[in-house]
């Protein structure tokens, strides 16, 4: 079960839109309070949104494979449609620690990464 005061606030702020090109949409979020930001990584989570819980992927950090990229925290909300979710409240609470950061050789390589990233979140989120 979610707590509410283990919960991470954001507001989902416009990205790159690379995440929606390589199939896994993600919201962009300007956290309410960065000392909460969790460690740079790849995490499943729990997602609320909208007073609804959802099982999400959630990158926190550099993006390495895209030269001049910023750091971000950006969350893909799976089983979530793509829907447009710019200045909406979204908060998360990282479950499970997936991976490090890494840098992909191409954008193929990083789309069948984040593939796999899902579903071991959905999965470790069972």
């Amino acid at each position: 079960m979610v707590r509410e005061s283990e919960l991470i606030t954001g507001i989902a702020v416009r990205g790159d839109g690379r995440g929606r090109l390589l199939g896994f949409p993600t919201a962009n979020l300007k956290l309410d309070d960065e000392s909460q930001r969790p460690a740079d990584g790849v995490y499943a989570c729990r997602v609320k949104l909208e007073e609804k819980l959802y099982k999400g992927a959630l990158h926190v950090g550099p993006r390495p494979t895209f030269a001049g990229a910023v750091p971000t925290v950006e969350v893909h909300i799976l089983d979530f449609p793509d829907r447009d979710l710019y200045d909406t409240m979204i908060s998360f609470q990282p479950a499970v620690r997936l991976r490090d950061i890494m840098k992909f050789a191409s954008a193929d390589e990083l789309q069948e990464a984040l593939a796999r990233d899902c579903a071991m979140a959905a999965s470790a989120l069972r």
